[in-house]
């Protein structure tokens, strides 16, 4: 299995074996779980024993883990400084895709193993966040959500023209600029037209409501300013997670369909099987993609939520 779901147990076990194929116990097997932010979350742990040679781990991921490709390292080390090192990968997303894919192209792992799968389906995950959100850039924040005041040197509270805010990154929660991966980023120009890095707190992404400062986080922009400009994405009033799910799956099956009829990779046998039906329809899971974003994305009446 390559993709999880938070709060799963992520269990990987690790096979050792010496020149001669034969299993064979290592004096320490130890493993390191690197998340997509470059941060471990398991480092350097020994593995259980099972059996000679076979070895595993387990990991309790958390309820609130980021989306994304964690990396998975397994050293063995014998005779004190031989060293062996067995890498692998998974991901983490909000849904197991596998099936649901395997079902719109009528494949099964015999056609593409899980790995490879998994990488198609957070590819399609992430380009379909960029396709389904409303992008908005350089665009002037509203005033302060309960007072109207604005850029008096003093006021930091402010609201975006458009919410709710997305998670356009696809980690799992709408970042900003305290994140790994912020969804809404922030610049200023001051007096002298000189360009600034702004600081971007959210207070409520459904609403919109966030702080701005200058970059250190804490003192407000000045009265002198000469504009402030937010960089960020919103959902649509339509947006609905269950057909989200499903928009992402007729991506991913669109790029498996390229991928297993590709000239130099389709054989003969697959020619002489299922083949031909994808041949002749080979958009027809991007036109299906399109029809369901088209019901993500009703318009708002005015704009904002």
């Amino acid at each position: 299995m390559t993709i999880y779901e938070r709060s799963e147990t992520f269990s990987h076990w690790v096979t050792i074996r010496d020149r001669d194929k034969q299993k064979v116990d290592p004096s320490s097997v130890q493993i390191t779980i690197q998340a997509p932010n470059g941060n471990n979350i398991v480092t350097s742990q020994n593995m259980t024993k099972n059996a000679t040679g076979e070895y595993y781990y387990d990991h309790d991921l958390s309820s609130t883990a980021s989306y994304g490709k964690y990396t998975v390292k397994v050293v063995s080390t014998s005779g004190g400084s031989h060293k062996g090192i067995i890498e692998d990968e998974f991901f983490i997303m909000p849904w197991k895709l596998e099936k649901a894919i395997h079902r719109n192209m009528g494949t099964s792992t015999q056609d593409i193993d899980d790995e490879d799968l998994s990488h198609i389906a957070w590819d399609a995950y992430k380009e379909a966040l960029f396709d389904v959100h409303l992008p908005h850039h350089n665009e002037k924040p509203s005033g302060n959500p309960d007072t109207g005041a604005g850029f008096n040197g003093i006021n930091t509270s402010f609201q975006t023209q458009h919410y709710p805010i997305a998670d356009v990154g696809g980690d799992g929660s709408v970042g900003d600029s305290s994140s790994d991966e912020a969804d809404i980023t922030c610049y200023w120009i001051d007096e002298n037209g000189h360009r600034n890095t702004g600081y971007v707190t959210i207070t409520e992404a459904d609403n919109g409501e966030i702080s701005i400062y200058q970059s250190d986080g804490v003192t407000a922009i000045p009265s002198t300013n000469e504009g402030v400009y937010l960089d960020y994405w919103s959902e649509h009033y339509g947006y609905d997670a269950f057909l989200f799910k499903k928009a992402v799956a007729l991506l991913a099956a669109h790029y498996l369909n390229n991928r297993l009829t590709e000239a130099d990779k389709t054989t003969l046998a697959d020619l002489n099987s299922n083949r031909p039906v994808v041949l002749k329809n080979p958009n027809r899971f991007l036109r299906e993609y399109d029809r369901v974003l088209s019901k993500l994305r009703k318009s708002r009446i005015r704009g904002v939520k």
